[in-house]
């Protein structure tokens, strides 16, 4: 928001022994230019000569303008100078445009802010208390590097959040690109969900797509810094249903609440790392895309026991690249199909063409 004091600003003239009136500083010289004309003294400063201006600093310091110009300072400190002319310095209301410009300026500021830590669907009635809503479904995904308390021991502070930085960093295009809501970053683990707050069907295949672009970031080795340490990802996914919402006034966090978020961190815990891993939930929405191999029976303290599987990549008749990880004309027909809506862009694009410039800009 706009202070108080960045509605004013100070306005500095010089005034010689003929009268001439001159500007003492940046804002003063555009503050006579939006004044067509030239300035009297009379209508400045109320006063009829510069010998009556000098009188009015060596008596009083200041002068209250009889005809004062719109806008301009209602009084004026004056100050004699040495070469026997007078300084004078006021404070005027900034122009309507200048003011509408600040204004504009910091309003988008303060909602692009918002929009960083908040969803769009969020981010708009700030001042409201915001009531929770609940979803039946979604994925919510947990992203957690690896060992990273050795990590950290091992590696000097500056290389590694430069390191994590740069996985987190192209999390957020990847997850952007498959449009699932990144929620928080919490020490060295990443949190998203789809299908929050844009409901829709195709939430899980969604979300592990880009779980899968993910790890292939990771596997790639393509890092901005050289270092000793294998950086490493578990990534866990489970769907089900959900409540989202907006806590706290100061610093608001939006957060999600329910089974479904324990869960998914509970599929990260128990996963292999440098792969995806999801939930039998999440098994059964997106078989008809992706090859899945058992891995387990785990129980979590919430739902009991469930099964946990790697994901492998697209099924054979969908892939378009030997990694199975670029969909094809089939991969898209059979999305559109099942969930009636288009699919992603970057499903079938290599990796890098979500991530903007590619890789190596990072």
């Amino acid at each position: 928001m706009v202070a108080i004091l960045e509605l004013v600003e100070s306005i500095a003239l010089r005034v010689d022994a003929d009268g001439k009136v001159t500007p003492a500083s940046p804002a003063a010289a555009r503050w006579l230019a939006a004044r067509p004309g030239a300035p009297s003294l009379g209508a400045l400063f109320g006063a009829a000569s510069p010998a009556f201006l000098r009188s009015l600093a060596e008596s009083s310091g200041k002068a209250v303008p009889e005809n004062p110009w719109p806008e301009g300072p209602v009084a004026w400190d004056l100050s004699l100078e040495p070469s026997d002319g007078v300084l004078a310095v006021g404070v005027a209301i900034r122009s309507p445009r200048a003011l509408a410009s600040q204004l504009a300026t910091a309003t988008l500021l303060d909602k692009s802010l918002a929009l960083a830590v908040l969803p769009r669907e969020s981010a708009a009635p700030l001042g409201e208390r915001l009531q929770p809503k609940a979803y039946r479904e979604s994925t919510v995904m947990f992203i957690d590097a690896v060992q990273f308390s050795r990590l950290a021991a091992r590696v000097d502070p500056v290389t590694c959040l430069k390191q994590l930085d740069f996985f987190f960093s192209a999390f957020d295009q990847i997850t952007s690109a498959f449009g699932v809501e990144k929620l928080r970053t919490a020490g060295d683990t990443y949190v998203a969900v789809s299908g929050i707050p844009h409901r829709r069907l195709s939430h899980a295949v969604d979300a592990t797509f880009a779980a899968l672009r993910c790890a292939q970031v990771v596997a790639s080795g393509l890092t901005p810094i050289v270092d000793e340490w294998d950086w490493s990802f578990r990534i866990g996914l489970h769907s089900g249903p959900c409540i989202s919402g907006v806590l706290g006034s100061k610093k608001p966090v939006y957060d999600l609440w329910g089974d479904t978020v324990s869960v998914a961190s509970h599929v990260e815990r128990v996963g292999q790392p440098d792969s995806v891993c999801v939930s039998g939930a999440v098994r059964q929405l997106i078989e008809p895309f992706f090859s899945l191999e058992f891995l387990q029976t785990t129980v979590t303290r919430s739902v009991g026991e469930i099964e946990v599987f790697a994901v492998r990549g697209l099924l054979p008749e969908l892939q378009a690249d030997d990694q199975a990880m670029v969909a094809n004309a089939e991969f898209a027909a059979r999305y559109e199909s099942r969930f009636a809506s288009p699919c992603p862009t970057a499903a079938q694009e290599a990796l890098g063409v979500e991530l903007g410039q590619g890789l190596d800009e990072f």
